[in-house]
């Protein structure tokens, strides 16, 4: 069989040696890594979004924060899609899992991709650990039948030299060896291989492309990325509403563009169909830097994502605001429920995704279990799971701030949320639309009203 040789890279460590800076001949806005992205990761982000490998839930949020399980999921079934040359994968009626109702989780555990933590959790927004992200890998490369020496794990040598080596998991033994055999990953140190740490966004993107580059079967087509003119690299921004722009991508059914600050996460998020924008945001602090991505969302379902900006916005600096101060006109006599709406509050603007469970983007029950769980509270993944076991039942005229409210029909939830006082409910919508507050008065929701619970 041919051998793996290319490189996959999972350290923090490591990173900056093994991937190096952005050669110049790729005519990359190199100035433009941001406080989001690292110089030295600029061309393989770029590759790998021209490939089409990367995901809106790992772009969207931090590029020099850990990734999570479900995250490196997406990158693994985008990578699967493109090895193989199979867009069109199947998409599991129901998932395999209780706790995360995510596509991309379920297709690749129904092309086995990757297993769960147990018979039915994948504990989705644990982050994955290196030896994790080897065994997923492998099992990536082994699936769209990539000619490699998987190891049987008798060559045990390369793990013996790290000081760590004995505490490789027996499952991930083979995995591990054989990426250490072909140089796909590196230790820490070079006495230490960590296989329970975990691995960055921007570090496991490069993982993502180096391996498609070595093991695509052809030339691939390569997407235009959109490329930000407005605001230019580095520029200062007065006071105000400000323009932003983009070029066009080919193909883009619509765009998002999204604001992060200089630690990386994002404070905005929007969609549009065009290719410019104003930007009203009265969560800009004067004084400031941050980052702005543009991705293109094509027609068949591809994305990419443009090379980070960074600015300066020079307006008026703010006083400082708890993150819970959107819900100042919501309270609750009871500290835990003021808990409970305060954290949800915290999301207000967050994009609807189907299956989505976590702050790049949430669906409904995804985003009350997120609010539950920022507060200690472990409820139910679906929502009529949460109607018939999370807490207990209260009537509609005992509603208090914090508890879940569902809608559907006779005893079946379709829909949840969470209320907040004054006949109101926080909840993620729809598909197109973002989280807000809305009257479970009106019309729609009051002929759907099927019953609370009480999870605190």
């Amino acid at each position: 069989m041919n051998s793996i040789t290319k490189t996959l890279v999972l350290s923090a460590l490591s990173a900056a040696t093994v991937f190096g800076s952005s050669p110049a001949s790729l005519n990359l806005a190199t100035n433009a890594h941001a406080a989001d992205l690292s110089e030295w990761a600029v061309s393989e982000y770029q590759a790998a979004n021209e490939a089409g490998l990367c995901s809106y839930a790992v772009v969207s949020n931090s590029m020099k924060s850990n990734i999570t399980r479900q995250e490196f999921c997406e990158l693994a079934v985008n990578l699967y899609k493109k090895l193989t040359n199979d867009t069109d994968l199947i998409v599991p009626q129901k998932s395999p899992f209780s706790d995360t109702d995510n596509i991309a989780v379920s297709q690749a555990y129904c092309y086995g991709l990757v297993s769960g933590t147990s018979e039915t959790e994948f504990t989705p927004s644990r982050l994955v650990t290196r030896e994790e992200m080897a065994k997923m890998l492998v099992s990536t490369l082994t699936a769209s039948e990539a000619p490699f020496y998987l190891s049987d794990g008798s060559d045990s040598g390369v793990i013996d030299a790290f000081s760590d080596g004995y505490t490789v998991s027996d499952w991930a033994k083979s995995s591990v060896i054989t990426t250490l055999n072909y140089s796909l990953m590196n230790g820490v140190t070079s006495d230490k291989f960590a296989p329970t740490g975990a691995t960055t966004r921007e570090q496991a993107i490069a993982s993502i492309n180096r391996s498609y580059e070595k093991f695509r079967q052809s030339d691939s087509y390569i997407l235009a990325l959109p490329e930000i003119i407005l605001p230019t690299d580095n520029a200062e921004i007065e006071e105000g509403a400000f323009d932003v722009a983009w070029t066009t991508t080919p193909g883009a059914a619509k765009y998002v563009y999204i604001i992060k600050d200089s630690n990386g996460t994002p404070i905005e998020r929007y969609e549009t169909t065009g290719t410019s924008a104003s930007i009203h945001s009265n969560k800009l602090s004067g004084g400031n830097y941050y980052s702005l991505i543009v991705g293109a969302i094509l027609d068949d379902g591809s994305e990419c994502y443009s090379v980070p900006v960074d600015f300066k916005y020079k307006g008026t600096v703010r006083s400082s605001a708890p993150a819970s101060a959107p819900a100042a006109s919501y309270h609750s006599d009871n500290p835990k429920g003021q808990a409970l709406i305060d954290t949800a509050a915290q999301y207000l603007g967050v994009p609807y995704v189907w299956g989505g469970t976590s702050p790049s983007g949430f669906d409904c029950s995804g985003f009350v279990q997120y609010v539950c769980n920022q507060n200690g509270i472990s409820i139910a993944r679906v929502a009529d799971d949460q109607l018939h076991s999370s807490g207990y039942s209260v009537s509609r005229s005992e509603l208090q701030p914090g508890d879940l409210v569902f809608f559907g029909s006779g005893d079946y939830a379709s829909h949840v949320g969470m209320y907040v006082g004054d006949g109101m409910m926080i909840h993620a919508p729809s598909t197109g639309k973002n989280i807000m507050y809305t009257s479970i008065e009106s019309d729609y929701y009051r002929s759907r009203y099927v019953g609370a619970r009480r999870v605190y």
